[in-house]
C-alpha cells in the first residue's frame, strides 16, 4: 500500500528535490532537500511517519547539497556548496535544527558530489571530488567532533567519483567505494580503504560503465551494485563483488518496462530492493537470485518519480524518496509503501571497547538499534541508556556487572552478541571487535 506523506506544492514550500532521509526516532525521520533557489537553500526537513512536516534549517538561497548522515554522537553531518560562486563546505548541525557549524574544505578540496558514511567513534567519514583546479582528484577524509577535517588518503589525478556513488562500511570498519577513471567514460573500480586510510582497489569493472553507482554492503558480506546499462539486455545489471576481489553478474534486468536501475537498499527479510530511473520499485531474492517487480508508481508522476532512495521503518514499512514528481510542479514526494515487510529487529555488529570497568560509557553499534529498551551485561541490566541513532546505542556498564555477552532488546525483538564483553579493573584496555 503507498501512501504519499509529503510533497511541495510550489519552489517557494521547502522540501523540494528531496534526496535523503534516514529514521533517528521510532516514526520520526530527518531528510534533506538537494537544491537552492532563490526562495531556500538546501533545506533539513523533520518528517513523521503520519505525514507531519517540519522545516529544521535552511541554508542561503542558491545553496545546494546532497548528503546528510547522524553521528554517534547524534549530531548531523553534511555537505554542500554555493552554486552561484562554488563554494563549498561541509557541516554540523544539532537535530533541534540549532547550532549549526559550518567549515571550508582545505585547500582546493570540496566539489558537488560528496559522499558520507558515518563512523561508530563519533566521527564522519567522507568522499570528495575536487574539479575546480582542472583535474579528478578525490581523496578519503574523516570529520572529527570539533569539525576539524582529517585527508586520509588522496587518489590519482585520473580518478573521480561518479555521480550517484556512495561509501559504505562493511565488516571490521573497512569502508568500500566506487571510482571511475578519465571521467568515467572508462575503467571503473570498486576501492577498499583501511579506517587508517590505507586504499587498494578491490574489482575493476569488466568492461566500461556509466551512469549512477550505488553500492550496497549485504548481510552476507558481499558487496552489491548497479549498472543502469549492461545485462543481457542492455537495460541494467545486478552485480556481486566478494572481499575476495571476485565480480559476477547477479541478474539482468529485463528489455522492456523495469529498466535501467538506479538505488540498492536491503530490508528485513534479507532480500535487496531499488528503484529504476522510471516508475518501477524492484525487489531481488538473495535466495533464490529472481528478479521482481514490487510496486509501479504511477505513470504521471504524481506519486514521485525515481531514482528513489528507500530505507526501512522501525515499522517494517518502506520510506521512498523522489526528488522529482509528486504535486505540482513535480518537485519531489516522500512516501511510504507497505509490501508485507517484518519489522527490523536490532543487530549489534560491534562493540566499542570490547572490555572496561564498571561506569564506564560503551558504545553499541548495529542496525535498527532505535526505541532500545533495555540493554544487559551477562544478565545484568544497564541503568543508563542513550540512543544517539539508528545505529549507535551509549549505555554504562552496570554495577555487578560480569564478563559475558550483552543483549539489546527493542520493541522488535531482541539480540545478543556472540563475543564477550569483558568487565575488567580500571586501567585494562582492550581492542574492538566484531559481534555479528
Amino acid at each position: 500500500m503507498y501512501t504519499l506523506l509529503y510533497s511541495p506544492t510550489s519552489l517557494a514550500t521547502p522540501g523540494g528535490y528531496p534526496t535523503t532521509m534516514f529514521e533517528a526516532e521510532p516514526g520520526l525521520f530527518y531528510g534533506l532537500s538537494s537544491r537552492g533557489t532563490d526562495k531556500f537553500g538546501a533545506s533539513i526537513f523533520m518528517l513523521t511517519s503520519a505525514g507531519a512536516f517540519q522545516l529544521i534549517h535552511s541554508f542561503q538561497p542558491f545553496v545546494q547539497s546532497y548528503t546528510l548522515a547522524q553521528g554517534a554522537n547524534g549530531l548531523l553531518y553534511g555537505a554542500g556548496f554555493t552554486s552561484q560562486d562554488f563554494h563549498h563546505f561541509y557541516f554540523s548541525i544539532q537535530t533541534s535544527g540549532k547550532n549549526v557549524q559550518q567549515y571550508s574544505f582545505p585547500g582546493q578540496w570540496g566539489s558537488a558530489w560528496q559522499t558520507i558514511v558515518v563512523s561508530p567513534d563519533e566521527l564522519a567519514d567522507i568522499v570528495a571530488a575536487n574539479p575546480s583546479d582542472g583535474s579528478r582528484v578525490f581523496g578519503y577524509a574523516r570529520i572529527g567532533n570539533n569539525g576539524e577535517m582529517t585527508i586520509l588518503h588522496e587518489f590519482s589525478g585520473d580518478d573521480r567519483v561518479p555521480a550517484g556513488a556512495n561509501l559504505v562500511r562493511g565488516r571490521e570498519g573497512i569502508i568500500y567505494g566506487i571510482g571511475t577513471e578519465h571521467s568515467g567514460a572508462d575503467t571503473g573500480f570498486i576501492f577498499r580503504l583501511t579506517p587508517g586510510g590505507t586504499s587498494a582497489r578491490l574489482v575493476h569493472f569488466p568492461v566500461p560503465r556509466s551512469g549512477r553507482f550505488p553500492l550496497l554492503a549485504a548481510s552476507d558480506g558481499n558487496l552489491y551494485g548497479l549498472f543502469s546499462a549492461g545485462g543481457a539486455n542492455n537495460t541494467g545489471e545486478l552485480y556481486r563483488a566478494t572481499p575476495s576481489g571476485i565480480f559476477e553478474t547477479a541478474v539482468s534486468f529485463p528489455a522492456k518496462g523495469m529498466v535501467e536501475p538506479q538505488t540498492l537498499m536491503q530490508a528485513s527479510d534479507g532480500n535487496i530492493y531499488g528503484s529504476t530511473n522510471n516508475t518501477y520499485i524492484f525487489g531481488y531474492n538473495l535466495k533464490t537470485r529472481k528478479l521482481a517487480s514490487v510496486f509501479r508508481l504511477n505513470p504521471d508522476g504524481s506519486q514521485g518519480l525515481c531514482p528513489c532512495q528507500f530505507i526501512q521503518g522501525t515499522d517494517g514499512k518502506l520510506y521512498g524518496v523522489a526528488p522529482f514528481g509528486g504535486k505540482y510542479p513535480g518537485i519531489g514526494a516522500l512516501f511510504s509503501l507497505d509490501i508485507g515487510l517484518p519489522r527490523p529487529t536490532p543487530v549489534i555488529s560491534q562493540i566499542y571497547p570490547t572490555s572496561g570497568t564498571v561506569g564506564q560509557a560503551v558504545l553499541l553499534w548495529g542496525t535498527y538499534l532505535l526505541g532500545a529498551t533495555s540493554v544487559s551485561f551477562n544478565g545484568k541490566p544497564a541503568t543508563t541508556i542513550s540512543v544517539t541513532s539508528g545505529q549507535s546505542v551509549r549505555v554504562t556498564v552496570p554495577a555487578g556487572a560480569t564478563s559475558g555477552l550483552v543483549t539489546i532488546r527493542t520493541a522488535n525483538g531482541a539480540f545478543t552478541t556472540k563475543s564477550e564483553f569483558r568487565v575488567v579493573s580500571p586501567g585494562v584496555r582492550d581492542s574492538v571487535s566484531s559481534n555479528k
